[in-house]
């Protein structure tokens, strides 16, 4: 990692908000040099740092006061969970890298070097989200009678209340925590908050006394005290409690109650040779999860020196691990407010339901006769995930239909796909489904899911101890023609999870391709076989055999660095060389030096990179024929496309892969190709609209700073993710509430209750044969 200085101060001048990376003039004495090395760490910039500045952009869009006020507010419990997951693992693991032998990615000077920065650009944010959340935000909430009152703006009626919400739903759930020689410290839980109560005396061994009590994370933090057509009052819950400390210790006199938090490090790491049973160590790992590290120490302003200095040396903490807080801990307990009815519809963006795919909406066909006609793509969220749901759900039904295999990464919670695979199980079709243990926050889901599945009599397989099983995909069999054996798939960038698909962008491919088809086969058989061969020094896999796909960690970032230098090589002025690479993120030091050599010779790069990018654009004789931008929207851009011009005969690719050491080494991806033509040209245009747009992007600066993006000269205003809701209405169909439409179907008597617009086949026969059944009782 290279060691970070601060930007000119001319540059801080034009744009105060920009991130402190290498300086310029390390960056000029990188383009002076005769012979310039693409090795060169000046080249690269530091992960954890880039990861803030994405942050930050995510920051930026709830300081941006042409956003609607309630997205706003949205961003900054965004900013606020992304900081908690930053400290839970990336920071954890940084920590981790100091302890390795022979680590040759830092030396301690560099270590602390970074641990540094990070440290001061995380204080510099928090002061902004600070800043913007008590100075714009609540101010423009209260204005539109939106409010969290304090405790001297109560009235008699609202006390009233608040005593009576006490002694029901939070008096009992507390525990007061005495520490002295005979209660010692205790354990505290990762992101709950707390409150030490201090008190008039001294104990025992001299040390002021000093009490615990834990707010449960179950409690609801904002209690409503005014629910009205037009006012909407809160209270919070730690100083409704607080109030009531003398009623919590009763035998001596509170002089104060201050909030405060940790955070633990929660990753981990499963080491084959130690693992018998995946699904047993993975349980164990949850339960010991909380007992971790903790990296964080959260505190409000006015705590007393000599508590905060107790703290931290409890838990082992340095002066860099402690951070004070004006005001509210935890910003994402503010999600509620966002879920205040009958507001103004200014607070919000305007209401979009996810239209069908027109393709698909034929009552007179089943969808596998739609797909074996032609490969349909679907652009989620403005293409509904119910196409998909609907495709699990006629294969469930479809008494054709022999077999279903599916992967599932995080599939969230009241799971409609997993009532589809449950209902196919017990229909006596053979369900096989691929799940992974291991996807990080959703471990007990996957658990639980995985279990359920079993008792529905799904075959369930837990992938690989040291790869996690990334791809997405699902294979259906079904019986056809003269005892055919026809293939039917369905590949995506995204989850198999129908709440993120409301909120993330992707592409997802319904296809009966043969190729593709026996492709998605042959990944099944090996995910679910034994294709590991083992000896005493490591693990090697059998590569499968796949005409089509591409698979990590099976030569991937092998086979896109050829696709890179194919595009390099077809470059010249009279064919202009072009790639456009959409995705998550970009910290491959391999894949980031085939895009420098690529520049180098004049290929054209435009990479859409949403999170972290560690590739320099814009240097002389290395990236000066790249550009990154980076778009923060309304839906969180999750898509993975990988264009190469090839002389105007694309060659097009999406895929669950980022660029990343830990896709293309250590993950089961997929990769596919987009061969038909008038799905190139879907795609093509997906990929200018991201390009073309100049509200939300933000372009990045060789430096690794970021400047949103300005129109100019009366350009006119070109917002990418409005264009594919505008092309959504006019040439998708209409259907039910997307909430009602991937509602879990576990009661048969819902399907009557769906309308007929929403045209899944499954719902629209059952409910047809129900009418028929009551007529002919009748």
């Amino acid at each position: 990692m290279t060691k970070m200085s601060k930007i000119s101060s001319s540059e801080l001048k034009k744009n105060k908000n920009l991130i402190p990376y290498s300086s310029q003039n390390q960056i000029k004495e990188l383009v002076q040099l005769k012979q310039i090395h693409l090795d060169d760490h000046d080249l690269f910039l530091n992960r954890e740092i880039a990861w803030l500045s994405f942050n930050e952009r995510v920051l930026t869009e709830a300081e941006n006061k042409s956003v609607p006020l309630f997205e706003r507010l949205k961003f900054c419990t965004i900013f606020a969970s992304n900081l908690d997951e930053f400290f839970m693992v990336r920071l954890s693991g940084l920590l981790k890298l100091v302890v390795k032998p022979n680590n040759i990615y830092l030396d301690e000077e560099e270590f602390d070097e970074t641990l540094d920065e990070v440290a001061i650009k995380v204080r510099g944010l928090i002061k902004r989200a600070e800043k913007c959340l008590y100075s714009q935000i609540f101010p423009a909430l209260s204005n539109h009678h939106i409010s969290i009152a304090n405790i001297e703006d109560l009235t008699r009626s609202d006390e009233e209340k608040l005593d009576a919400h006490f002694e029901s739903q939070i008096f009992p759930v507390l525990t007061p925590l005495a520490i002295d020689p005979a209660h010692p410290f205790p354990y505290l839980s990762n992101l709950s908050l707390y409150l030490a109560v201090t008190f008039e005396g001294i104990s025992e061994n001299g040390e002021p006394l000093l009490a615990l009590v834990e707010i449960p994370q179950k409690i609801q933090r904002l209690i409503p005290i005014t629910i009205k057509t037009n006012k909407h009052r809160f209270f919070l819950v730690e100083e409704l409690i607080k109030s009531y400390m003398p009623a919590l210790f009763p035998w001596t006199r509170v002089t104060g109650a201050h909030s405060f938090r940790v955070t633990r490090n929660l990753d981990y790491q499963l080491l084959e040779g130690e693992v018998k049973d995946l699904m047993k160590s993975i349980e164990y790992e949850l339960k010991d999860r909380e007992q971790k590290t903790v990296v964080r120490l959260e505190y409000e302003k006015n705590m007393p020196d000599w508590l905060r200095n107790k703290l931290a040396g409890v838990l082992e903490l340095d002066s860099s691990d402690l951070y004070e807080i004006e005001g509210l801990i935890n910003y994402r307990d503010l999600v509620p407010l966002l879920k205040v009815e009958r507001v103004d519809p200014i607070l919000k963006d305007p209401a979009f339901n996810p239209r069908l795919n027109v393709v698909l909406v034929d009552e007179n066909r089943d969808i596998f006769d739609i797909i074996r006609e032609k490969d349909i793509l679907l652009h989620h969220p403005y293409d509904s995930f119910a196409s998909v749901l609907d495709f699990l759900r006629s294969a469930a039904k479809d008494e054709k239909v022999l077999a279903i295999k599916q992967t599932l990464y995080r599939s969230g919670g009241d799971s409609p796909i997993i009532e589809a695979l449950s209902n196919a199980a017990e229909r006596g079709k053979q369900v096989t489904v691929v799940v992974e243990l291991k996807a990080r926050f959703d471990e007990a889901n996957n658990i639980e899911w995985a279990k359920r599945l079993e008792r529905a009599g799904a075959h369930v397989v837990f992938g690989f101890i040291d790869l996690k099983t990334h791809a997405k995909c699902t294979l259906v069999i079904r019986k056809e023609k003269n005892n055919y054996l026809q293939k039917y798939v369905h590949i995506s960038t995204g989850n198999y999870n129908s709440a993120t698909a409301k909120l993330y962008t992707d592409i997802g491919h319904l296809t009966a391709d043969a190729a593709l088809c026996d492709d998605v086969a042959n990944l099944f058989n090996f995910l679910t076989g034994f294709n590991i061969l083992r000896d005493q020094e490591k693990t090697r896999f059998r590569a499968p055999d796949f005409e089509k796909i591409k698979v990590a960690p099976f030569r991937l970032r092998e086979q896109i660095i050829q696709l890179i230098e194919h595009e390099k090589k077809l470059h010249s002025p009279e064919n202009p060389a072009h790639i456009i690479l959409k995705m998550n993120s970009l910290v491959d030091t391999k894949l980031c030096q085939a895009l420098y050599k690529a520049s180098q010779k004049g290929v054209k790069i435009d990479l859409i990179i949403r999170g972290v990018c560690i590739l320099r654009p814009g240097i002389k004789r290395v990236s000066e024929n790249i550009k990154v931008i980076s778009i923060i929207d309304r839906f969180l851009e999750h898509s993975r496309i990988f264009w190469f011009k090839n002389k105007g005969d694309p060659l097009i690719y999406c895929g669950s892969a980022d660029f990343m050491q830990r896709n293309m080494d250590k993950r089961i991806e997929i990769v596919w190709p987009i061969d038909h033509i008038e799905l190139k040209a879907k795609v093509t245009g997906i990929l200018n609209n991201f390009l073309n747009d100049n509200c939300k992007s933000h372009y990045m600066q060789s430096n690794g700073s970021y400047i949103k993006s300005q129109t100019q000269n009366g350009e006119p205003l070109f917002r990418c993710q409005e264009k594919f809701i505008e092309e959504a209405r006019r040439y998708g169909v209409k259907s039910i509430a997307y909430d009602q439409a991937i509602k879990p179907l576990f009661d048969k008597k819902d399907f009557e209750r769906i309308p007929e617009r929403f045209i899944p086949s499954l719902v629209v026969e059952e409910k047809k044969k129900n009418v028929a059944k009551k007529k002919k009782k009748k």
